[in-house]
């Protein structure tokens, strides 16, 4: 949106919908060392990454937290992104979640639009 159509990161309004959340993005090391390589810019990667239980080298992720880093770094404003704060896991009697329903998923969508 900032180069295809010249918008000032302050006036971009996001929403973050609902999604897999720390709570249940449970991944083993080699997974985390990969985010941990990619993010390890992001000054709150510790509590972006979490050792949940170490002899098992089990870790959560919270996918929002980059997100959200990510979009405060090229200008948004922190109060212009809204979270949802809906996990599809913790909610998948609603919504669909490949993590709870596996190959029975279904999909989620989403609309955005742009006003001139």
């Amino acid at each position: 949106m900032i180069s295809e159509y010249q918008c000032k990161p302050q006036n971009i309004l996001c929403f973050i919908g609902p999604c897999i959340r720390k709570c249940h993005f449970e991944v083993s090391k080699d997974v985390a060392d990969l985010f941990k390589k990619e993010f390890s810019y992001l000054k709150d990667i510790e509590d972006i990454i979490t050792v949940i239980n170490p002899k098992e080298q089990k870790y959560t992720i919270d996918t929002c937290k980059i997100n959200q880093n990510m979009m405060i770094e090229i200008g948004l404003l922190k109060e212009n992104i809204i979270d949802s704060g809906i996990c599809t896991v913790c909610n998948s009697e609603y919504m669909h979640s490949y993590r709870a329903h596996k190959e029975f998923a279904g999909r989620n969508t989403a609309m955005l639009g742009m006003k001139k």
